[in-house]
């Protein structure tokens, strides 16, 4: 019985429309041309800014944890073709990233204008630790002094300062302006 449900579950799952995989596909390119052209020449204390990071978590936040697993997949896979990494850990650090925050939004009142900074701000953190510890399982020695200041904290800061105007870009481009209208009191 549980597999019937669960093929008919799978049946009644569409494909999102095209207009909206054309956009996401759009807002991938955006992401991997930010993280490949602008950040190498944006640096605040040594650090440099993540925008593929960013753009995964507000795409989560905007459409679930759903797309943003499968877009964090993309844009992690593409960053690492782009950026010439070894394949894989920028994709399971993006799933993971974009799932969590997905879930967040699904389940969280985003009605507060401090969310996507909060969810950036926790996806920093979680991709930088992850990082952190796929080079210390590879032997690559980061001294932990080095490692909280002059990577973590500034990317943090960088990271939550450019989460609220990607926010509202990814939002605008997503969802369309209509949709950032003030609630009115009633």
């Amino acid at each position: 019985m549980r597999v019937d449900r669960a093929v008919k579950n799978n049946a009644e799952r569409e494909l999102p429309p095209w207009p909206e995989v054309a956009r996401l596909a759009v807002m991938l390119l955006i992401a991997i041309l930010l993280q490949t052209a602008l950040a190498p020449h944006l640096r605040l204390l040594g650090a440099y800014p993540d925008f593929a990071l960013i753009v995964v978590v507000c795409v989560a936040l905007v459409k679930g944890s759903e797309t943003g697993a499968v877009f964090g997949f993309l844009t992690g896979f593409v960053s690492a073709i782009a950026l010439m990494e070894p394949f894989g850990l920028s994709a399971f650090v993006f799933v993971l990233v974009g799932y969590l925050a997905g879930r967040y939004a699904e389940t969280a009142d985003l009605s507060a204008g401090f969310a996507p900074l909060l969810s950036v701000f926790a996806a920093t953190l979680v991709a930088n630790v992850l990082f952190a510890m796929a080079q210390f399982l590879l032997a690559r020695e980061v001294p932990l002094g080095f490692f909280l200041g002059r990577v973590l904290l500034p990317s943090l800061v960088l990271n939550t300062l450019l989460a609220a105007p990607i926010y509202v870009l990814v939002r605008v481009w997503l969802r369309g302006a209509g949709d950032l209208r003030v609630a009115r009191a009633r």
